[in-house]
Formats: C-alpha cells, sequence, structure tokens
C-alpha cells in the first residue's frame, strides 16, 4: 500500500509537490484544475525536477465540476476537450492512471438518462487516453444517484473504465462501503480515504467522523494493495500527518 497527499489546485503546484515529497509521501495525486494548476500555468520541467527529487509517483485528478453527464451535447463536447488539455501533461509526466468524476445531469433528467450520457462521454475519453498510454478511473461523487446500481451501469458500460473508490463519498446517504468494495474490487485502481458523519462530504481526517475504517480497511485489504490518498481539507498540517500514521497503523495490523 502507497500512502499519497494532493497538491491544492488553487496553490502554487511547486510548494505543493515540495511539502508531499518532504514528508515522505509516496506518490502525488495531482489535480489539475483551476486555477493555479491549468496546463498554461504549470512549468512542467519544475514539476518533473520535483518528483524526481523526492522519488515520487504519479496518479492524474481531473477537476470534479466537468460536465461529463451534461444533458448539452456541447457541454459534453467540451468537458472532453478539457480532459485532454490535462491528459497531455499527464502522459508528460508518466501518469498512468488519471481520475474522472461521476456527473449527473439536473433533477428533470432521469438517472437513466444522465448514466446513458456519462456512458457516451466516457467511451470517448477513454478511447482518447489509450492512445496515451493511461487507463480512466471512474470515482463516485456525493449525491444520492451515486448508488452501487448506477456506478455499476457506468462502469459496466463502458470498456477499460476502472473504479476509484471514494471512501467519503461511499459513506454518505446510508451507502456502505463494504458493499462498493465487495463489488467493484475487481475494477478498484485508486482509493480516496477521508472521513464524515454520513451526511455530508467533510473530507474530515481519520477519526474525526464516524467511518469505522478498521472495518473498511480489513474488507480492502482482501483485495487491494495500491494507491490510496488523504484526501483531507484541513490547513492544519500536523491532522493531515497524523492520520498518515493512523493509516499505516491501520493497514498493517495483523
Amino acid at each position: 500500500m502507497k500512502i499519497g497527499f494532493m497538491n491544492h489546485p488553487r496553490k502554487n503546484i511547486l510548494k505543493e509537490i515540495e511539502w508531499i515529497g518532504k514528508n515522505r509521501f509516496d506518490f502525488v495525486d495531482l489535480y489539475l484544475e483551476e486555477d493555479s494548476a491549468v496546463p498554461d500555468k504549470i512549468n512542467l520541467n519544475k514539476v518533473k525536477k520535483l518528483i524526481k527529487k523526492y522519488d515520487l509517483e504519479v496518479v492524474g485528478h481531473t477537476a470534479w465540476y466537468l460536465p461529463i453527464g451534461s444533458p448539452s451535447k456541447i457541454l459534453r463536447e467540451a468537458a472532453i476537450k478539457e480532459i485532454l488539455r490535462y491528459l497531455r501533461i499527464f502522459k508528460k509526466l508518466g501518469v498512468k492512471y488519471v481520475t474522472i468524476h461521476a456527473n449527473w445531469p439536473p433533477t428533470m433528467f432521469s438517472d437513466k438518462e444522465g448514466i446513458r450520457w456519462q456512458i457516451e462521454t466516457l467511451k470517448k475519453i477513454c478511447l482518447k487516453a489509450k492512445k496515451y498510454g493511461i487507463k480512466i478511473m471512474l470515482e463516485l461523487i456525493d449525491t444520492e444517484r451515486d448508488t452501487l446500481k448506477n456506478i455499476s451501469l457506468i462502469l459496466n458500460g463502458v470498456q477499460g473504465l476502472y473504479f476509484h473508490l471514494d471512501v467519503g463519498h461511499a459513506n454518505l446517504f446510508k451507502k456502505k462501503i463494504t458493499d462498493f468494495i465487495k463489488k467493484f474490487h475487481k475494477k478498484i485502481r485508486h482509493v480516496h480515504l477521508h472521513d464524515n458523519h454520513g451526511e455530508k462530504d467533510e473530507h474530515f481526517p481519520i477519526g474525526k467522523g464516524d467511518i469505522n475504517f478498521k472495518k473498511v480497511i480489513n474488507e480492502l485489504r482482501k483485495y487491494y494493495n495500491g494507491t490510496i490518498t488523504l484526501e483531507i481539507f484541513s490547513e492544519n498540517k500536523k491532522l493531515i500527518l497524523n492520520s498518515k500514521k493512523k493509516l499505516r497503523k491501520l493497514w498493517e495490523r495483523k
């Protein structure tokens, strides 16, 4: 198991990677999105040097708000163009797996329609990503529509699409995290880990919410031994590093 952390896309990307490297994370979950971490603002050579300096691996992450499930075909096509900009950067950094988030149309449109539009968009993205040697992962988000059934239909509808398990998101709206692990364990390629109280997406450090991480980790270890990002939104770096220690201890316990 490898533990990573993400850069804040509205902060200096070099300083963010520097902190991740100095604190001995195994990889950086590279968030490419507005406003400071977009392709035209990134000094790729300096990013490469930092990654090499700290011997970091890189997992790719695109903006959560891209409208891949929009009712508008023009907006879906625009999302594809934007994602391609990021894939070109990820290719140059040797990234193998990139996250794209589930995206749902307004509630006046059905789940069935949303699933169809997402499948249509993701098929195109996966084909283009394949040319770059990149595999695409789908991350469930923090909505009631991100059910086991709906995510399953999308994953099964797109050849070569993998699953990004977000533990915090899978804990919302009375969903069970272990159900997602059991259902999609063959497709899991990356994990985001953070805590909440099951009602909203809080991105708390481990132990600040009500997720039973012992149970979750025990189930995950049966099938998975890959990258896990601590997606904790806190300015208190001590809380992040403490969660890193807790995760390592939970993973290594017998």
